[in-house]
Order: structure tokens, then sequence, then C-alpha cells
């Protein structure tokens, strides 16, 4: 079968060439006729020279996600290769022996963009992020079942970036029986996930190595856990040593089964859960704990928000870097890809600055080794930690 072709515009082919995986749409000058949207397409510079293929969606700014490059053809055996290869890569890591659940596919970091596969002690959850691999589904998990032989599949498509692609949210058992109540385990700690329902694929993997850093630093500290989400950083700190522990999210739901996961671990240390907005409750409360956990969800889910999100970061460490005690910890982290390290260090920066407050930074982190960062796609480099010392 003959793939269709797109060229580019003229001198539009350095991003391929260098190989970064997405062309926008205002970089194509013209393609075949009969191009449907979510085909594999042939790139070609302006001369008629081909840079590679992707798949082609006219309904978004990026308008050809490549999927291999140069006279490479895309085949099943080929994407059979890189599923192969980044399964390998995470079976194979001594990063990853003392934990059953990570990543194993991440999307442009695996150089197959739009799909993501998250491993569960054997269980596998998977999302079609773009229209392009919702069209390889069936391939893909074949591919899976072939090369992992996992307990279940579970297409947890329910994305909201899915709605720029022209597709509806889908859930759907793909193989197998996947679980309600799944135990993983990380380190020494136990964590319950509900797979079919939790934020993200079930439970935050990108945060394991913030987890054990937490761990190691919260012996003898009173711990406030912002967003706490399901107790993940709460049971850290607590197996850490710490004094107490409050944890506090806006979610009802969150919150009773970070309770479960403190009972699970048998944590012994004095902790309470409170169901607040955080806004609010930094301008409500006093802080007494000298250990800070912030981890918010997204605030900036596109470029068009990060202006606002910048104000929401920065209204959180006002807040906090005026009330917190001298000799503080703060853990902080965002998960923006469209606020990079640099413009988060301002946002604070300009936070204790009109708190009049001196902090220094003794830590600085990314995302762990299960989502690796493309190195010729820097937009897959999306978290970032500091942890601060405040004077």
């Amino acid at each position: 079968m003959t793939i269709k072709k797109i060229h580019l515009k003229d001198k539009k082919e350095k991003t391929p060439l260098r190989g970064h995986p997405w062309i926008f749409s205002g970089a194509i000058q013209d393609r075949d006729a009969g191009i449907d949207d979510g085909d594999i397409v042939s790139v070609c510079d302006s001369r008629g020279n081909r840079l590679g293929c992707g798949y082609f969606n006219s309904k978004t700014r990026i308008a050809v996600r490549m999927l291999c490059f140069g006279s490479q053809e895309f085949t099943p055996d080929y994407l059979r290769m890189l599923i192969r290869t980044a399964v390998g890569k995470r079976t194979g890591s001594p990063l990853l022996r003392n934990t059953d659940s990570y990543r194993i596919i991440f999307s442009e970091g695996d150089h197959i963009p739009g799909l993501i596969v998250d491993s569960y002690a054997g269980h596998l959850v998977m999302q079609c992020l773009t229209l392009g691999i919702d069209r390889l589904r069936e391939t893909i998990v074949n591919i899976l079942n072939d090369e992992i032989k996992p307990a279940s599949i579970y297409e947890r498509s329910d994305h909201e970036g899915r709605s720029l692609e022209g597709l509806d949210p889908v859930l759907a058992q793909r193989y197998g029986t996947t679980p309600h109540d799944l135990v993983m385990h990380e380190d020494d700690m136990k964590y319950y996930v509900n797979l079919l329902q939790g934020q993200k694929t079930g439970f935050y993997l990108d945060q394991r190595d913030n987890r054990a850093l937490v761990r190691k630093a919260a012996e003898g500290r009173d711990v406030l856990n912002l967003f706490c989400y399901s107790g993940g950083f709460s049971v850290a700190a607590a197996l850490g040593g710490a004094r107490r522990i409050l944890s506090v999210d806006s979610s009802g739901p969150a919150l009773d089964l970070a309770k479960k996961n403190m009972d699970l671990n048998r944590v012994n240390t004095p902790t309470d859960f409170l169901q607040a907005d955080i806004f609010q409750f930094l301008r409500d409360e006093t802080i007494t704990g000298d250990f800070i956990i912030l981890d918010p969800p997204a605030l900036a889910k596109t470029r068009a928000s990060v202006h606002n999100a910048c104000r929401g970061y920065k209204d959180l460490h006002l807040q906090v870097a005026s009330k917190c005690p001298a000799g503080t910890v703060i853990l902080t982290c965002s998960c923006s890809r469209f606020i990079d390290m640099r413009l988060f260090q301002m946002v604070i920066f300009g936070a204790f600055t009109d708190a009049g407050r001196k902090a220094s930074i003794i830590g600085k982190y990314a995302q762990p080794c299960d989502h690796p960062t493309n190195i010729f796609c820097p937009e897959t480099e999306y978290l970032k930690a500091l942890l601060l010392h405040v004077e």
C-alpha cells in the first residue's frame, strides 16, 4: 500500500532532521488528496526528500507526530520493536528493582507519541491520547500481550486532551480482569490503587523518587502534606520517622484512600486528615509544620493558562513562606510541562521576596527513569521539584 505524502515548507525540515517528533500545522506546504485524520503519512521536505513518517490530524496544532525517521518504514514489526525496547529498559533497570509498578511506555519519551502504558503488579493500564494511536489500539494490545503476558490490560483513555483530537473518552477492559483494589509495592511501602477510577492511571508513579526523598528527610519533623491525594508522601514520611502528619486534600474519597494506605502500612505516627480547599486552608490556618509538601495538580494544562497558573503557584508559596516557622523544609512540585524549572523557580523567588523571607534551594529533582525525557524533544520533561530550606 502506498503511503500518501505531506510536504513541508522550505527550511521547515530542520525539526524532523534533528529528531524532534512534532510537525506543526504551519510548517506544512501541501499534502496529497485523500489523507484522512489518523492516517500514517510520509513526511517530505520541500524538494520531495523523505524525512520519515508519522500520523496526521488536521484538527490539532501538532499536525503530524513522527513515528520513525529517514527511510525507516512504520510497520507492525517496527512498532513491536519500539515496545520491546521500552519494556526492556524498565525490566532491566536496577533503579526499578524495589518496585512492582512503573511506566513501561512514555509517549515521545519512548518514541511512540500518544501512547502511555503503566504496569501495576503485572496489570497494565494504557492510555491512547491521540487519534493516530487510537487507530493502532488493537495492534498495540496484541503486542503487549505477546511481549509482556500481563495479568490484564485496562484502557483508561479519559485524558481531557483527547477532545482536541476529536475523540471521546474510552474506558474499556481490553484483556483479562483488572481488580478494583490492587495493592502495589514500592520499597517496603504498600499502596492501594484504583486502576479503574483513580487519578492518572491510578497512582502518581512519577513521584517515586520524591517519596524516597521525603522518607529520608522527614525524621523528627511535623509534616504538612498538601494536595495529599491517596497519601503517598504521608506514608513515606511516617515510615521515615516523622513526628506527626497532617494530610490535606479537597477530595473526601482521596482522603479515605489515604487513611487506608496509612492503615495498610501499619503506621503509628500521629496522623490527622483534613478535607479543605488548599488555597483557603493556607489563608485561614496557622502553619506549625516544619516539613511542607506542595504537590498540586497541573495548574497549567495549556500554554494559554501559564499566566494564571503562575499566579496560583505564587499564591501557594506566598502563603507558605509568610507563615511557616524558621527551619522549615519545603518540597514543592509542578507537573506542568508548560512551566519549566527556570520559570517555576522565578515564581517561587517572587513569592519569598514578597513574604520577606530567605530560603535556600538544597535540591532539584525531575521525573524518574521510567518517565524518560526524549533528548530530541525537551517538552517530554515535565515534572520538576525543589527542596527548600527556609530561614
